[in-house]
């Protein structure tokens, strides 16, 4: 099997990806799912691992060129020169072993991220030992905690690295 590097049109690897395997060309797409926060919630989200390229084994390369070439969602061919881009099955085999292994991956990152309504205690800065809220998720890496201070209930914006779920 010979994989060549097929670019996609922008945001359209899955189109490509589909098209290709229409007209009977093996085609491959790696995939990671990440933990993504929208709308303030923290969603498993799948995206391409290389966005704007399928691999694609094409066994007759002169003669599917140019099918390729026309297929919705393809730029073009990645070429070097004159020589196609080509990736080695074994590579090809790895990633899809990869592509398999992440969804269980996915499933044991979830459950280690700290979720709104935990309690959590604060391992660093003037806060250090005192018990938390997790209120809300901000950004990747980041929470926003309601701590009991002085009789008053106050929110404070802490990394990951910087609680402990207790």
């Amino acid at each position: 099997m010979t994989w060549y590097v097929v670019r996609t049109k922008p945001r359209q690897e899955g189109r490509a990806k589909l098209n290709l395997e229409n007209q009977g060309i093996v085609a491959f797409l790696p995939e990671i799912t990440l933990q993504k926060i929208r709308r303030g919630k923290r969603t498993p989200v799948t995206e391409p691992l290389f966005p704007g390229y399928v691999f694609a084994d094409l066994d007759d390369y002169a003669g599917k060129f140019h099918k390729v070439r026309s297929t919705f969602g393809v730029s073009k061919l990645l070429t070097f020169g004159e020589r196609p881009a080509t990736v080695p099955d074994a590579l090809i085999e790895e990633m899809k072993q990869l592509n398999a292994q992440s969804s269980t991956i996915q499933k044991a990152t979830a459950a280690a991220m700290p979720q709104i309504g935990e309690q959590v205690e604060i391992t660093e800065g003037p806060f250090k030992g005192f018990m938390a809220q997790i209120i809300g998720l901000d950004g990747e890496s980041r929470c926003i905690v309601l701590l009991n201070w002085l009789q008053k209930e106050v929110q404070a914006e802490y990394e990951f690295s910087q609680i402990r779920r207790s």
